[in-house]
């Protein structure tokens, strides 16, 4: 009874921790859709541990990317393309890359997105990466192109969007007040306008006033221009009449509202004809002149995300229709925060042209009313975070940005900046360099045509040498190129060169050119050197041959009694082998004492011997030549009788041409000394039979 009892209390409490649980997700949900994502995250982690479906993973991820905890938002969204990697879409990478960026982790980003891109075959999106982050490399190397101040006035809150007005920096700060309604995506107090005196600038915040009750409301009232005489301002507003202009989903979209400074007070604002519930417009900017004001919007029709627009202002306060500014300035992501330099250049922060993450800071030059493609203006303005709110002063060198980079006072801060160094991006370069000089005589060789390739052999530059013999080309950071060297009566020299990333410095390709007339000769010798090498080879390997065949040899003799040696000849020794007088028979005592002979050539079967059989000088020389032929061709055919290849022996006859007593006169010798030179004998002429004869074996 006790046990089912505690077992049902278990179970209770389970339902109740399963149902709490359910609410809180729900309650997080409720928030993030209402973009109220710091009270979103700390529910969303109290449920993470039982639920890490891609909907709770991302919406954390969200929530963390949209409050700037871009260390927090990388590993979720890294966990989320981990863990559902076919559920996630382009949105998502962006997102991962954009956070790796903020906390500089650039190759790490990069390579998030080519992997991506890889997976979906997208070359043409892959090419567009490369392209980006060499451009990126090139703004980099600018180096520190400004001196940038944190303005004391910032406090741990949000302020931004510096803009001077006559003696007075207006600027967007949270209310500054010490009771105020929260906007609770970030729970910060709502933003309001304030002004504070240009020459107090070095005083903190204590010094600024609200614009004015007509202009700031319970709800924000952001960024903002300020015409030449500082009577009428635009600016941009979300709260109107004590409630949101929202659309769906509980967000709130901007409008931009203008007010007139007239008998020393702004008066009430009028909302501009071409706002819209269903999308917003924010961010005004106006030209020199005044007659145009420009803005961010993400109305429909639009290249995507935030767009750039300009509307036309009448002489009686009418306005145009908005023009979308084109693809050349807005991509599928934002483009915010317009503002005219005095030269009518465009500098604006997106996200979508190539940056260094979150918003960066770009400058579009108006060539003949047409704006060039933006080019982003590098460091320190811009780094991981978000850059925007980029105001020009009169002077075109100096002006306000702002930033929320984490190294700031807390949220978004207004910098002033002071450009030291002019916009000059320039691809990397390196510099080939080298002189062409005689292999042989180490002469520098002048008019010789000196060639740049690229990897495939197409041909990109040429040059002539002069007295020097020196050439000099521009060539890319981290490529492959040959240079090729040609001048009459020389052969063509060629030097493959790779540069890296290291800019303006010099890669050596000198090239040495060989005289035909002097290669032919160095070819003729380098023939003959190597046929003496090869001789030399030859012989040496003959020698090592020879000392091992003697080495054998001698083993050979030293183990067979049969075998020995006499003076420089080598024999098979056998008792005496006769023959009948004027006969070349075998006698049979004879056959037997050959058997020693047939043994050992078996037992050596490298032995190749001759049989040479004598005659005493009695006789006709010529008679006694054919009849130890005879004798010799009886031998050898005995020996192949018994199994001893024919090529093994040589059956020589040489009659009396070699007796061993000369018998001269004749009567000097006795019929034992005829005997004695009547002889046949078994000479060993070659151990090398199976080399010299394999196809017999």
């Amino acid at each position: 009874m006790k046990r089912t009892f505690l077992y049902g209390i278990i179970a209770l409490l389970a339902s109740v921790q399963i149902g709490t649980a359910q609410q809180e997700l729900q309650r997080a949900n409720t928030l993030f859709a209402k973009k109220y994502y710091v009270d979103a995250i700390g529910l969303y982690e109290s449920v993470l541990t039982a639920n890490k479906s891609k909907q709770v993973v991302q919406n954390l991820a969200d929530c963390y990317y949209h409050t700037f905890d871009m260390a927090s938002a990388a590993y979720w969204y890294t966990y989320l393309s981990d863990r559902y990697p076919d559920r996630v879409d382009d949105t998502h990478y962006f997102k991962l890359a954009q956070s790796l960026k903020a906390i500089g982790n650039y190759q790490e980003a990069e390579q998030v997105l080519k992997d991506y891109y890889n997976d979906l075959d997208n070359a043409e999106a892959i090419l567009q990466l490369d392209a980006a982050t060499i451009y990126l490399e090139d703004v980099a190397a600018m180096g520190k192109r400004f001196e940038i101040q944190n303005l004391p006035l910032n406090t741990s809150t949000s302020e931004f969007g510096a803009v001077p007005a006559g003696e007075q920096l207006f600027y967007t700060a949270t209310k500054k007040a010490a009771i105020a309604k929260k906007y609770r995506w970030t729970n910060q107090h709502y933003l309001d306008i304030y002004s504070h005196p240009i020459a107090e600038l070095e005083k903190d915040d204590k010094n600024s006033k609200s614009l004015s009750k007509n202009l700031n409301t319970k709800g924000h009232e952001g960024s903002f221009a300020v015409t030449n005489d500082g009577k009428t301002l635009y600016f941009t507003r979300n709260y109107s009449k004590g409630r949101s202009q929202t659309h769906t989903k509980h967000i709130a979209n901007l409008k931009i509202y203008r007010s007139d400074f007239v008998d020393g007070k702004w008066e009430k604002a009028i909302e501009l004809p071409f706002n819209h519930s269903n999308f917003s417009n924010a961010h005004p900017a106006l030209d020199p002149t005044d007659n145009i004001l420009y803005f961010s919007s993400d109305r429909p029709g639009g290249h995507g995300g935030f767009d750039l627009y300009k509307v036309v202002i009448g002489p009686d306060n009418s306005y145009g229709p908005p023009i979308n500014l084109g693809p050349v300035v807005n991509t599928d992501k934002n483009e915010q925060f317009p503002f005219l330099g005095a030269d009518t250049s465009l500098y604006f922060s997106s996200n979508g042209h190539p940056g260094f993450g979150l918003l960066d800071v770009f400058v579009s030059k108006n060539k003949k009313g047409a704006f060039q493609k933006p080019d982003n203006l590098g460091f320190p303005i811009n780094g991981g975070y978000d850059d925007f709110s980029y105001v020009v002063t009169g002077d075109g060198k100096t002006g306000y940005f702002s930033s929320n980079r984490p190294t700031g006072k807390g949220s978004d801060d207004i910098y002033s900046f002071k450009e030291i160094k002019p916009l000059l991006i320039e691809r990397c370069k390196q510099f080939i360099v080298g002189i062409i000089t005689d292999r042989t005589t180490t002469e520098v060789l002048s008019n010789t045509t000196v060639e740049l390739l690229d990897d495939q052999g197409q041909l990109i530059a040429a040059q002539v040498t002069q007295d020097d013999g020196a050439f000099n080309f521009t060539a890319d950071c981290a490529t492959n190129y040959v240079v090729r060297a040609r001048k009459d009566g020389y052969v063509e020299g060629t030097r493959k060169i790779t540069t890296d990333k290291k800019r303006k410095i010099k890669k050596d390709a000198s090239i040495e050119l060989y005289s035909i007339i002097e290669k032919e000769k160095a070819i003729v010798a380098e023939k003959a050197r190597k046929k003496e090498a090869e001789q030399r080879l030859a012989l040496q390997k003959a020698q090592e041959r020879e000392k091992v065949k003697a080495t054998r040899i001698e083993k050979i003799i030293k183990a067979d009694n049969a075998i020995v040696k006499r003076e420089n000849r080598t024999l098979i020794d056998t008792e005496e082998i006769r023959f009948d007088y004027n006969l070349w028979y075998l006698r049979k005592e004879s056959r037997d004492r050959l058997s020693i002979v047939v043994q050992t050539m078996k037992d050596n079967l490298d032995m190749v011997i001759e049989v040479s059989t004598h005659t005493d000088i009695r006789g006709r020389r010529t008679y006694n030549q054919i009849l130890s032929q005879k004798r010799a061709d009886e031998v050898k055919a005995f020996l192949v009788k018994n199994g001893i290849a024919p090529d093994r022996v040589v059956a020589k006859g040489y009659g009396e041409t070699r007796p061993i007593l000369p018998c001269s006169p004749l009567e000097e010798c006795n019929e034992e000394d005829h005997e004695l030179n009547r002889r046949c004998e078994f000479e060993v002429v070659n151990w090398d039979y199976a080399a010299i004869t394999p196809a017999s074996k």
